[in-house]
């Protein structure tokens, strides 16, 4: 017994300090992936200042005129959050914010680097520059003057005008400006400059509560692998790290040597698939990304949703006397789709993550029928074998989306068309939107569905292959906004922006209500 004692206590010993050690260094790597997360572009910059404003793009983005906007009133004009380690700048700066960080250009998750041709600073994107937002449980007292501790590193902003940077240089005539000004605040098309020409503006998805969503067994390239399903259609489906390297070639990084010459390379000027394995060999970022991105993973393991009863006064906002009869409705009319199946409150994200045909959820398509995922395109290499083999290739379905903190998102559908935009990120200003997208949501008769067809403000000169063609104010955006530029067809011709999901309509009114009170308890 003597002789036993002692092992035992030094096995106890050692799996303390194993799983001691192995907690530190997650808790180290998730503080690194925070930091990638943040302030890491691999080069993007390059790709937005120096590629994009040239031919075949054409095309420069407004960042310019919104980092030089007045801090006072820049989230009011774009949506985007100051950094709060910055302060104005003056024409000594070229009018950027003076910043501690001096990569900072003033913004979150915009950076600014020395240009090599000495003219302005180069421009690039992080993570958090679309997906970093204000934290719905600690609100700012002011949008325009945030503090550290009023932003949230994954809520998605759902206040961000990128409509407004895209078209600051662009004419009302050119059909690229309506096309923008048709995106909803939260949202943007990710297949605009890797183009499919398909116009399929998709919110920015709120990322939290990752370690309690569903897993699906997937094989990439014949390799299995065992993952959580992302994308509003479920393409980026092959795990976090490689969905997160989609996004950095998404937002420039190796354009030059590894992006810009598949868009156009195929037969009659069809995409051609990013080769990972040529990347390597004459892009370094690549590597540096492929080394960064474990990290960043681990600590998109650490957000959870946001708990309305721990936002200030949030508690008063619930009806705590229908929250039980709601529980009931949810379990009886929503939770075939949206459950994970856990019975713990604290770990069922209220989804399960599989995709459904657009055409059973009945909303606008556009962004359901997006193509770079599928087998020869730009995208291929970062979805599952199983998504190629759907039915279609790949294209035309939708995910349950998690609906985990849903109180703090709305308005609602993948395209953020469903209740009011009301830029508004206090607590009041979030459950005034959620309770408008849930009315609308279960009481579609309330919709205005013909109103909701975006069109233009002005008269557009449309290039087609014929010749120019003149198109009055009024013309319904969707006409001419996913144009096949070779054949002329149009690739979504959904109009109405607000239709679909009529699930929970027959419910009784009072019903319907305890559903909503419900939902902000999660």
């Amino acid at each position: 017994m003597k002789k036993i004692l002692p092992a035992a206590l030094l096995y106890v010993v050692m799996v303390l300090l194993t799983t001691a050690v192995c907690f530190a260094g997650n808790k180290r790597d998730a503080a690194e992936g925070r930091n990638i997360w943040f302030n890491s572009t691999f080069g993007g910059e390059r790709f937005f200042s120096l590629i994009l404003p040239n031919a075949p793009f054409n095309f420069q983005i407004g960042f310019d005129q919104m980092l030089t906007w007045p801090r006072d009133s820049r989230f009011d004009e774009y949506g985007v959050i100051n950094d709060p380690d910055c302060t104005p700048g003056d024409a000594s700066t070229g009018y950027f914010d003076r910043c501690t960080d001096p990569e900072s250009a003033g913004v979150i998750g915009v950076r600014k680097f020395p240009n090599p041709s000495g003219g302005p600073p180069l421009i690039g994107i992080t993570c958090a520059a679309c997906h970093a937002g204000f934290d719905p449980v600690h609100p700012p007292s002011n949008p325009n003057n945030p503090q550290e501790r009023n932003i949230h590193p994954t809520v998605g902003n759902q206040y961000l005008r990128i409509d407004r940077l895209f078209k600051s240089h662009l004419s009302p005539h050119d059909p690229r400006y309506q096309i923008f000004s048709s995106w909803a605040l939260g949202t943007v098309d990710t297949t605009l400059l890797e183009n499919d020409h398909i116009n399929n503006p998709g919110m920015i998805t709120p990322i939290w509560s990752l370690p309690n969503r569903p897993f699906f067994d997937v094989t990439a390239d014949g390799e299995p692998a065992r993952v959580h399903r992302n994308g509003q259609g479920g393409e980026d489906d092959i795990g976090c790290e490689q969905a997160a390297l989609r996004v950095y070639f998404n937002i420039g990084m190796c354009a030059a040597e590894c992006m810009v010459g598949h868009l156009a390379n195929g037969p009659d000027g069809s995409q051609t698939p990013i080769n990972l394995a040529e990347c390597r060999q004459v892009c370094p970022e690549l590597l540096q990304a492929e080394e960064s991105v474990g990290k960043l993973c681990t600590f998109l393991q650490t957000p959870r949703a946001p708990h309305l009863v721990r936002a200030p006064q949030g508690a008063r906002y619930i009806d705590w006397k229908v929250v039980r009869k709601g529980k009931k409705v949810f379990s009886q009319a929503c939770e075939s789709c949206h459950s994970n199946g856990d019975r713990s409150p604290r770990r069922n994200v209220l989804s399960d993550d599989l995709v459904h045909p657009f055409a059973e959820i009945g909303t606008n398509s556009c962004r359901a029928r997006t193509t770079n995922w599928m087998g020869g395109h730009i995208w291929a290499a970062f979805s599952s074998d199983q998504y190629k083999e759907r039915p279609t290739g790949g294209p035309g379905f939708y995910r349950d989306m998690p609906l985990a903190g849903i109180w703090a998102t709305a308005p609602f559908f993948h395209n953020n068309r469903l209740g009011q935009s009301i830029g508004d990120p206090s607590v009041a200003g979030r459950i005034t939107a959620y309770e408008d997208a849930m009315d609308l949501l279960l009481n579609p008769d309330k919709r205005d569905e013909p109103g909701s067809i975006l069109r233009t403000t002005d008269l557009v000169q449309l290039p087609t292959p014929s010749g120019v063609v003149t198109l009055p104010a009024g013309t319904p955006i969707a006409q001419f906004a996913s144009l096949d530029p070779g054949t002329g067809k149009n690739l979504c011709p959904d109009l109405s922006e607000n239709q679909g999901h009529y699930f929970g309509a027959e419910l009784l009114d009072e019903d319907k209500y305890a559903l909503i009170e419900f939902l902000k308890t999660r």
